[in-house]
């Protein structure tokens, strides 16, 4: 960044038939050839016909909630609504306006490295920007409007972010389920007694074929990045394999981690951890990740002056807001050169402070037990790939890598019906607040029913 920005404006939702028609049109050329996914398994698609029926007859309010592992999933669901929701329709007799299409709810930091025109797009395929980490009253505002009046579904992804694992199920937050009572809470005030659902959607990825020497070759990459001795070739044993990948990856965890503890000792005189002899490899990895997350946030949050107060997903999303706050202002027209020249100070400042939180986004899904708990050649290219991540952040690069040809698997659950817990939403303040926690704990029991092994 060589200086501060004029403040980030809502992109109001702008849907155009016509875009999304562009869309659909080009999206098997697109999985197959820039995805490199060549089979897409849809199940349970009829559980949408009706409700999707019922919304355009203004009879009843969609959510869908997705599982978000990568960022391939927007694609998922474009297939989902554009083609599998319409084909059990005519299965099923029942009519439907087409073309079947959502409004979707998407971080408004996405065009920022992504690029201005995908603000562009997405407004015009229904997209909702929302500044995550602070409280976006135009984007909530928006968000229930077009959960009340519009004629499509809302598709939200609970996890809020990217979790990396196509086989496990990361942290929900609450906002979907709170959205869905403010969509009630707005449907009772117009004397409107509709159901709203929650439909869980399940997505989960793996390889036609498992690329074991692509992951050797990858791994191989990093090692030499690292000064290691990169290792060329796999033995033929399926377990020798196993265990040489795996002990490969733990020598380079233990390597970059080494590297990154000694970075924030020498240089933000921040200790190492300080571990038990007898903790095993698994336990000393783990505690060494929750130390080294916790350090490179308190070296962001000691620059912004924020407390470090929740969860590091709450952590990273409060610095995030703050960051920007200091990189695109609002009040960047009406300040005098002077001033200008300071702000374009810290908004470099600023700028580089969030590579730590960054860091810290990409560690976020690294843990010590995901292939050793099923050492499969989809769970370590996943491990492997957020490794990648890792050190192309160090690198300062964007470097995305395709291991091979890959399916998709889209799952459509059972809904779950928030008018079922509107009495005890409306006793009190409180038994409110557990109302959706409970309706979050459910969605997220029925999201993880929708991963197969």
């Amino acid at each position: 960044m060589r200086g501060a920005q004029p403040g980030l404006q809502f992109i109001p939702p702008q849907y155009d038939p016509r875009v999304s028609g562009l869309i659909r049109l080009l999206l098997p050329a697109w999985l197959r050839f820039r995805l490199q996914i060549t089979q897409v398994r849809v199940e349970g698609a009829k559980r949408l016909v009706p409700w999707c029926a019922r919304l355009q007859q203004g009879d009843a309010r969609v959510l869908l909630a997705f599982r978000h592992p990568t960022l391939d999933d927007p694609y998922a669901m474009l297939y989902l609504l554009a083609r599998a929701v319409p084909q059990a329709a005519r299965e099923m007799g029942v009519p439907l306006r087409l073309p079947l299409h959502s409004y979707f709810v998407y971080d408004r930091g996405i065009p920022l490295w992504a690029g201005r025109w995908v603000g562009w797009l997405f407004s015009r395929l229904g997209g909702i920007p929302i500044q995550r980490g602070r409280s976006d009253r135009l984007a909530l505002k928006t968000i229930r409007e077009v959960l009340v009046r519009g004629d499509m579904p809302l598709t939200i992804a609970p996890e809020g972010g990217i979790n990396n694992h196509s086989e496990r199920l990361g942290p929900l937050e609450l906002g979907l389920a709170q959205i869905g009572f403010w969509g009630l809470e707005d449907l009772a005030k117009q004397g409107r007694v509709v159901p709203v659902v929650v439909i869980p959607i399940g997505i989960q990825y793996g390889f036609v074929q498992p690329p074991w020497q692509r992951i050797g070759e990858l791994l191989a990459r990093m090692e030499r990045y690292c000064g290691l001795p990169a290792v060329t070739t796999l033995p033929s044993d399926s377990m020798a394999r196993q265990d040489q990948l795996y002990a490969r990856l733990l020598q380079l965890a233990d390597y970059l981690l080494t590297q990154m503890e000694t970075f924030y000792a020498q240089f933000y005189h921040h200790p190492q951890p300080n571990l038990a002899a007898e903790l095993s490899v698994h336990d000393r990895l783990r505690l060494r990740l929750d130390h080294l997350r916790d350090v490179a946030l308190q070296v962001t949050e000691s620059f912004f002056g924020v407390t470090g107060e929740g969860t590091v997903t709450d952590r990273c999303r409060r610095l995030e807001a703050v960051g920007r706050e200091w990189m695109y202002r609002q009040d960047l027209e009406q300040l005098a050169p002077v001033a200008r020249w300071l702000a374009d100070r810290i908004a470099q400042e600023a700028e580089l402070r969030l590579w730590h939180m960054q860091l810290v986004e990409q560690l976020t899904s690294v843990t010590g037990d995901y292939v050793r708990e099923k050492p499969t050649a989809d769970r370590f290219a996943e491990t492997v790939l957020i490794l990648w991540s890792v050190i192309n952040h160090l690198r300062g690069k964007n470097q995305p890598v395709r291991l091979g040809q890959r399916w998709v698997a889209v799952r459509v659950g059972e809904p779950l019906c928030l008018n079922d817990y509107w009495d005890a939403y409306c006793a009190s303040r409180k038994t409110a607040r557990q109302v959706v926690q409970d309706v979050t704990d459910r969605l997220a029991e029925r999201l993880q029913a929708l991963i197969r092994s």
